[in-house]
């Protein structure tokens, strides 16, 4: 299933998103807007304003201003958050490409990453909907909350559970997609039930979306998910499959992984060890058996809208999420 066709009926609107970004983005500090130009540049998908462009059609509105100004602001509190991870995660790679960090260094990518956040707002203020920046600036305040949970969990990785986990993905990824839904309707002004329908949806997929991108970390071809294999075990951090697969494991198991996630100076030679003990438990299916629940639920609240090519293509794309393997 190609990414590409799903969102063909909106390609027109997702090329001006690019158009309001770029212009956005442009700064009298060259370095600012390089680094921006770079970011984006990395082949991201551009789900979150594909989400928000789609859930509008559902509504009925298929033009306007504020739906490409709330859909760049988005998509530029996304990209920000990234280069926030890649210097907290000391990451090598985004998306294929070196991180960002690595190619300009930490403090840079974190003022550029500030300087994104302001523009989005900056779009979201010019949307005049108190409503829309309400939701927006709630999403981001979630989406940071996630990334300090993810953080804390790092350093107690013993402690780390299932609940732990479904809340940093919850807070850092499935928040700013649920708000794409929400603002999406709103721009469309469509009533309370259909914000709730289409707020749903955009959080559940979120949640799959997350899931699937986990279970991907330990079985995807490095070319195909744009980053290592096993980065995410790299990085020290504990993830829902290998929660699954240490539920399962032995004492004596279970106590070896522990020890490496807790060791400063473990290599990366001990990950492929801990990827077959993911494999030997099942860890990766049942991580992705649980994202397909979700997509289930994204997909029941779009039973109650309206029928048309906006909703069709909402559904392929929470197909999608779920077969991808980038």
């Amino acid at each position: 299933m190609d990414f590409s066709n799903i969102i063909g009926v909106i390609a027109t609107d997702l090329e001006e998103v690019e158009r309001v970004i770029d212009e956005n983005i442009k700064s009298p500090v060259s370095l600012a807007y390089e680094i921006s130009k770079y970011i984006l540049g990395s082949g991201g998908k551009r789900l979150r304003p594909s989400v928000l462009i789609l859930c509008s059609g559902v509504c009925g509105l298929d033009n306007g201003r504020n739906r490409i100004s709330s859909a760049a602001a988005l998509e530029l509190i996304h990209t920000a958050s990234l280069l926030h991870d890649d210097v907290i995660d000391h990451a090598n790679l985004r998306r294929g490409k070196t991180s960002s960090n690595i190619m300009w260094g930490n403090q840079v990518s974190v003022l550029v990453g500030d300087f994104m956040l302001s523009r989005a707002l900056q779009l979201v203020q010019s949307c005049e909907s108190l409503e829309l920046m309400k939701i927006i600036t709630e999403a981001t305040a979630r989406l940071a909350e996630g990334q300090v949970l993810e953080v804390m969990s790092s350093m107690a990785k013993s402690e780390v559970s299932e609940e732990i986990c479904f809340g940093i993905i919850k807070f850092k990824t499935a928040s700013l997609l649920e708000s794409c839904g929400v603002v999406g309707a709103i721009i469309a002004a469509a009533s309370e039930k259909t914000k709730n329908f289409l707020g749903a949806f955009g959080l559940n997929v979120g949640i799959a979306f997350q899931l699937i991108d986990d279970a991907l970390d330990y079985t995807a071809d490095e070319k195909e998910i744009g980053k290592g294999v096993g980065q995410d075990l790299i990085e020290k951090k504990v993830t829902l499959p290998l929660v699954y697969a240490l539920r399962e494991a032995s004492d004596v198991e279970r106590s070896y992984v522990l020890k490496i996630l807790q060791d400063d100076n473990s290599t990366d030679g001990d990950i492929p060890l801990i990827i077959e003990l993911v494999d030997k438990y099942e860890g990766v299916n049942r991580t992705r058996a649980i994202a397909k629940g979700y997509i289930e639920k994204a997909k029941e609240a779009l039973e109650h809208l309206p029928q048309n090519k906006y909703k069709t293509a909402l559904n392929l794309l929470a197909d999608y999420i779920l077969e991808r393997k980038s």
